[in-house]
């Protein structure tokens, strides 16, 4: 695993590396203005995106290089197989070292287990169907906010001054950067209010596999403990119900956390958002950055000066509500229970002996109550 996230940080320095070294001056004297050098860029930029930081280097984020193709596409990939793309890619690279490895060799029949029983050995990687799922979710979600972003921005300024090729890959990068990476190509302050609205949406969806499949999947996979019915699990093979069900369980989970962040704020905020003088002050771009938050993405739709995050413009108090919830949106997605991914072998069988020994007590005990309760005992 350690081996496709290095790989992944070679791939994205290589193909950056050689392009900002050759580029525009276009690109290159917007980092020698803002002091960067090019080859730190590369490698900087590489990282923050396989990691899905936000964090760059320009004081723009990306929107300088918005319109440079191979970068999009480059730092695009970068961002889906670093973070909501990772365990589609990972069992993909898995997969086809299983193909191309000797039949004879041990690596076949490690690559075959881990094929076969995924969620034995790694907590981000799952079976067959709920990578296909995991995948057309993925697909699905980007191409519906690059539609909105193109679609209900065709008369909009900050956006059409790119021609439609860029423009369609400008929005591809904005629609990857909302699910985890918090990096920006457009003004988002300036883009159609549907657009924020779909943005806000898709960061609250977080289809980070550790929130979809890891709670809905099977937490023992062939565990044959079988001595009574443990928590109900979400039928993998049902797909309309899978999805239902996890998107049930999102809610239940943790949308509260987002309203009593976004009330609290508001709290400290009165003043400022009652005054009609600041429009960036409002309602929305609170629950904006408060979700953004929740959601650790990282996105902002800025505040009255400069090219700040609206969070740069509050309070310590409001700073530490933002705090609570990036660190409560972390651990939204942990399982409910632990399973073998993060289990010593020790702990699975020891734990497997203490559930057979207290079922059958319980067993014993249930048959000791009824006999003692049963008048003709």
């Amino acid at each position: 695993m350690s081996g496709y996230l290095i790989a992944l940080h070679l791939i994205g320095v290589l193909c950056l590396l050689p392009w900002i070294l050759q580029a525009p001056s276009k690109y290159t004297d917007w980092l020698e203005e803002s002091g960067i050098g090019k080859t730190w860029w590369a490698f900087y930029s590489a990282q923050t995106m396989v990691n899905n930081l936000g964090f760059t280097l320009t004081p723009d984020s990306m929107a300088t290089f918005r319109d440079a193709t191979w970068p999009m596409l480059v730092m695009t990939f970068l961002a889906f197989a670093g973070n909501t793309c990772y365990p589609v890619f990972l069992r993909l690279v898995i997969w086809i070292a299983y193909r191309l490895a000797s039949e004879t060799s041990q690596a076949k029949e490690a690559l075959r287990y881990l094929l076969e029983h995924p969620r034995r050995c790694y907590t981000l990687l799952f079976p067959s169907r709920p990578t296909w799922i995991l995948f057309g979710i993925v697909f699905a979600l980007n191409f519906i906010d690059v539609v909105l972003i193109v679609a209900l921005d065709l008369d909009n300024p900050a956006v059409t001054d790119l021609p439609m090729g860029p423009r369609i890959l400008s929005a591809l990068f904005q629609a990857a950067s909302a699910r985890h990476t918090g990096t920006s190509t457009l003004n988002l302050a300036a883009v159609n209010p549907a657009v924020q609205f779909s943005l806000l949406t898709m960061m609250y969806i977080a289809v980070f596999p550790i929130a979809i499949s890891i709670r809905a999947s099977n937490i023992y996979q062939d565990g044959a403990l079988g001595v009574w019915a443990h928590e109900e699990n979400l039928n993998e093979k049902d797909g309309v119900s899978y999805i239902m069900g996890h998107v049930r369980n999102q809610l239940s989970f943790d949308l509260w956390y987002i309203f009593f962040g976004t009330f609290l704020v508001c709290i400290a905020e009165a003043k400022r958002i009652m005054d009609p003088e600041a429009p960036s002050f409002a309602v929305f771009p609170v629950l904006f950055e408060v979700t953004s938050a929740y959601g650790n993405v990282g996105l902002s739709l800025g505040g009255p000066s400069g090219m700040v995050s609206m969070v740069g413009h509050y309070g310590i108090f409001e700073k530490l509500v933002i705090c609570a919830m990036m660190i409560r949106g972390r651990h939204r997605g942990l399982p409910y229970a632990l399973d073998r991914a993060v289990n010593l072998p020790s702990d699975i069988f020891g734990d497997a002996t203490a559930d057979e020994e207290e079922a059958s007590h319980e067993l014993t005990h249930s048959r000791v109550s009824e006999k003692c309760l049963d008048p003709t005992g």
